[in-house]
């Protein structure tokens, strides 16, 4: 089912509705199955084409392969394996017949258009050069059977070679396989093996054909197959089929890639053939050994550029003299770049795409995370297609701040994968972001008291994988679809108000607590203030009590001494007094 987020987007290839006349039901089932036949046309670009070529060049190859060894070994082509490949051969020769017909119906690109007018595309498969190639390929062979014992048994497969026209199918369809496989270097990787084993196939059939139907089984050379009859004309070892494909093809591996002793030639024909074989065997090792070196480089490519950037910045921190802690936080950010394949530079990649593919491509590879982007559900498709090209992708190490309260904000960010904490001041956290979540926006849009300053701290906790949307990218794209800004502010300002409730009540908890100690505080510096103020007034009054002894001590001194006759026990009562006094002083 077509995704909705997509569809709102207007995204994809429009799927072609196919306009059909119901048929009358009188019509029989034939008919319709002419008419079909009649306006059918093969789209060169689609599966069906892509899996028909599969099936031709498989019968191609089965003729590469057979029609080599039926020549030369000829007990292929008599007993029990003779009913096994006329039949085979029946069945390629109706396949090479109908990709013939099918050729009269594969369209062609004019003007941008597929061209499906059966008269042109007729027209232009009758005037091209594959046309005469496959008239002949189409040829059967069969009839050849008919001639019975023919002078050289080998000529009724050797006929055949004519079904070896077709390579330009194979051809066709490696082609078009290198385009759609998604691991084009092993594709080429099994193309190379497979060209090489046939080369030395057909070099093992020809060196048993020489030795055997051309030279005879009296043979003496050494340099060719062994004679299959001892002297006592009884079949030795190399009589058997098995063995002689076996030989051939070891000898023919042997010569084409140079390793090892090859008997030497004694004829002079066979110094030629021999060095026909070196020289065929050198280019084709020389092709090889290229091949697969730039298969080898193309597989490290990009492991050799990122350990490239990865040695220099170790160079530079060691000239730097860098601290080994921080050396070592961005050689884990190096691996963990290259343990989640983040080595590729999206936009190397995708810029010999039009925008349009560019967008499209950035969309499905981003959906998932895009989807649950609540920012974007309101946006115009043409403002979203804008800002998902300049998204930009950022990866932060554990403990790192994405940004910091009172920054300037230059950008925002998206959370593709990763777990983040918005953290107070003290560094305590006050909430969890997750894939699909964004922030920054709101300082990006100068919502709120705080105007273009960042509102919280944002830590990443593990490894996180960002987008960033820089502000003069957005910027650029309003100045596109100016009433997006007001769309894009109310959603800021819904995001703010919703954050900001569970931030004030947090607040007004934190200010009561705050509140709720600054008054015991305050209590209980008040109350030792009071203690302080009254231990003084009591020692004020210690001091009072003493001055007052000391007055009342003196005033009877003084009324004794005026008045001596008046207190006639005063001597006997003072003297305590008295006696006190002067111990109290």
């Amino acid at each position: 089912e077509p995704d909705e987020f997509l569809q709102r987007l207007n995204l994809g290839a429009p799927t072609e509705k196919i306009e059909t006349k119901e048929l009358s039901k009188k019509k029989k089932g034939w008919t319709r199955l002419v008419n079909f036949f009649c306006s059918f046309v093969f789209d060169p670009f689609s599966d069906m084409y892509y899996y028909w070529l599969s099936i031709i060049s498989l019968a191609v190859l089965y003729n590469f392969v057979i029609i080599p060894a039926r020549v030369s070994f000829k007990e292929l082509e008599d007993g029990q394996f003779f009913t096994a490949w006329f039949a085979i051969d029946i069945v390629a020769d109706i396949m090479y017949i109908l990709d013939f017909l099918a050729s009269f119906r594969i369209g062609f690109l004019e003007r941008g258009l597929l061209v499906k007018d059966t008269k042109a595309l007729s027209k232009k498969y009758v005037r091209s050069l594959v046309f005469f190639v496959d008239c002949i390929s189409i040829i059967p062979t069969q009839f050849i059977y008919l001639v019975k014992n023919p002078a050289v048994p080998f000529v009724r497969p050797l006929v055949r070679i004519i079904k070896l026209l077709k390579i330009h199918r194979v051809v066709k369809f490696n082609d078009r396989t290198e385009c759609r496989t998604s691991l084009p270097t092993a594709w080429r990787l099994l193309v190379l093996f497979q060209c090489m084993m046939m080369v030395m196939h057909w070099n093992a059939c020809i060196y048993y054909f020489v030795s055997e139907e051309l030279i005879g089984p009296n043979r003496t050379s050494e340099f060719l197959y062994p004679r299959e009859m001892d002297n006592d004309n009884i079949s030795n070892k190399y009589s058997n089929l098995s063995m002689k494909y076996a030989y051939a093809l070891y000898w023919s591996a042997q010569t084409m890639t140079t390793i090892g002793e090859v008997q030497q030639p004694t004829d002079i024909w066979e110094f030629f053939y021999l060095t026909l074989v070196f020289l065929t065997g050198v280019m084709i090792f020389a092709s090889v050994v290229g091949s697969i070196g730039n298969i080898i480089t193309n597989l490290r490519a990009n492991r050799s550029v990122f350990q490239d950037r990865l040695d220099h910045l170790k160079e530079y921190m060691g000239y730097r003299n860098v601290g080994k802690d921080l050396q070592n936080r961005i050689i884990r950010w190096f691996d963990y770049l290259w343990a989640q394949k983040h080595t590729f530079e999206e936009e190397d990649v995708l810029k010999y795409l039009p925008d349009k593919l560019q967008a499209e491509m950035a969309i499905h590879v981003h959906l998932a995370t895009l989807k649950q982007v609540e920012l974007f559900q309101n946006c115009e498709s043409g403002f979203l297609i804008a800002l998902v090209l300049k998204l930009k992708h950022q990866v932060y190490s554990p403990g790192d701040y994405v940004c910091r309260k009172g920054d300037i904000g230059r950008e925002m960010f998206i959370v593709k994968q990763g777990m983040l904490q918005v953290t107070g001041d003290d560094g305590r956290p006050l909430a969890e972001l997750s894939d699909g979540s964004y922030f920054g926006e709101i300082s990006l849009l100068n919502v709120g008291k705080n105007g273009n300053r960042r509102t919280a701290n944002v830590r990443s906790v593990g490894y996180s994988d960002l987008f960033c949307l820089r502000k003069e990218d957005l910027l650029h794209a309003l100045n596109d679809y100016p009433e997006m800004r007001e769309v894009l502010k109310e959603a800021a300002r819904k995001k703010l108000a919703r954050d900001a409730k569970p931030q004030k009540d947090e607040e007004n908890q934190d200010n009561e607590r705050r509140i709720s100690f600054t008054n015991s505080v305050e209590l209980a510096d008040t109350i030792g203030k009071r203690l302080e103020d009254l231990e003084k007034m009591v020692l004020l009054l210690a001091d009072d009590v003493k001055r007052t002894n000391k007055n009342v001590v003196t005033l009877q001194k003084q009324i004794v001494k005026a008045f001596p006759s008046a207190l006639p026990v005063s001597s006997s009562s003072s003297s305590p007094v008295t006696s006190d006094d002067e111990h109290e002083e």
